[in-house]
């Protein structure tokens, strides 16, 4: 593609709207093509969208955006106990406003708290 953007195709200058066009087309390629440390499946993904849909506006957004995307992801390192005990912790809190607001009796409370505490 940038071989077709360096050569001169006629004595008489090529095609300069020809070539600005082209890359004005290939922009998402080029993209992914530097923002991809390896070639791989997003970079081939961009240029199938692009090559083949890139004519249609939506086609080469679609192929702008997928260039820019990110596969990182983020992982939080987070102890899952704690989650699980507040988790329970938040669960009693809303039962008993349940039976102080009289929504649910006493019976009913103890169940779902021996439920929510067993599990």
């Amino acid at each position: 593609m940038l071989a077709i953007l360096s050569s001169a195709s006629h004595t008489n200058g090529g095609f300069p709207f020809f070539k600005i066009i082209v890359f004005i087309y290939f922009i998402p390629v080029i993209i992914a093509l530097f923002r991809s440390h390896i070639i791989g499946f997003k970079f081939f993904t961009v240029l199938i969208i692009n090559l083949f849909f890139g004519w249609t506006v939506y086609g080469w957004w679609l192929a702008f955006a997928k260039a820019f995307s990110s596969r990182n992801t983020i992982y939080l390192k987070t102890n899952s106990r704690s989650i699980v005990s507040s988790d329970k912790y938040d669960q009693l809190d809303k039962l008993n406003k349940l039976r102080s607001s009289g929504v649910i009796n006493e019976e009913e409370f103890e169940a779902e708290k021996n439920k929510i505490l067993n599990h």
